[in-house]
C-alpha cells in the first residue's frame, strides 16, 4: 500500500447503513472506527463502481481493519443509504490509497488496481461536515444494474 496526497474535495459521498443515520446527523461527523481514515467517493458513478469492487462482490475476501481476512456478506440495498457531504473545514488531510500489485502482475490486474485506487479518497481522522443530503440507494442501484444489463458486451 502507498498513500499520496489527494486534492481537497468540496463534496464527497459516503455509503452507510440506515441504522447509523441518526447518530451521524446528530454528531455531524463520519467516524473512522479503528482505521486511520474514513473513506468516500467523489461522485455517484465512482461510488457505484467502488461498490462493484467491494460490497456487491458477495463472498469475496478482503483485508479488514487490523489485517484480518474477511468476506463480503450479502449486500442488502434496502438497509443502506448514500450521504452527500460537504466537509466542514478546508483541511489538507485527504489521501488516496494506491493499491500495490506485484511488478509481474498482468496489465489487467494493474489497470484494475489503478482504477480501484482512484475511485475513493480517505480523510485522516473523523470527518466533520457542514451539510448532508440523504440519498436513497435502492433506486440508484436499480438504475445502475438495469444500465449494465442493457449495455451490450464487447465482442473481440
Amino acid at each position: 500500500m502507498s498513500y499520496t496526497k489527494a486534492r481537497i474535495p468540496t463534496e464527497v459521498y459516503h455509503l452507510t447503513k440506515k441504522e447509523n443515520l441518526d447518530s451521524i446527523l446528530s454528531e455531524k461527523r463520519i467516524r473512522r472506527f479503528g482505521d486511520t481514515e474514513c473513506w468516500f467517493c467523489r461522485d455517484i458513478p465512482d461510488m457505484l463502481r467502488y461498490m462493484e469492487y467491494t460490497v456487491l462482490n458477495e463472498g469475496a475476501p478482503y483485508i479488514g481493519v487490523g489485517g484480518r481476512m474477511m468476506y463480503y456478506p450479502k449486500f442488502e440495498p434496502s438497509e443502506h443509504i448514500l450521504l452527500k457531504l460537504t466537509p466542514q473545514k478546508w483541511e489538507d488531510k485527504w489521501y488516496q490509497w494506491n493499491q500495490v500489485v506485484p511488478q509481474n502482475a498482468s496489465a489487467e490486474t494493474k489497470a484494475q488496481a489503478a482504477e480501484f485506487s482512484s475511485l475513493k479518497v480517505g480523510y485522516r481522522g473523523d470527518l466533520r461536515f457542514s451539510k448532508c443530503e440523504v440519498i436513497e440507494l435502492e433506486p440508484i442501484l436499480a438504475e445502475h444494474i438495469d444500465q449494465d444489463e442493457s449495455t451490450p458486451a464487447m465482442v473481440m
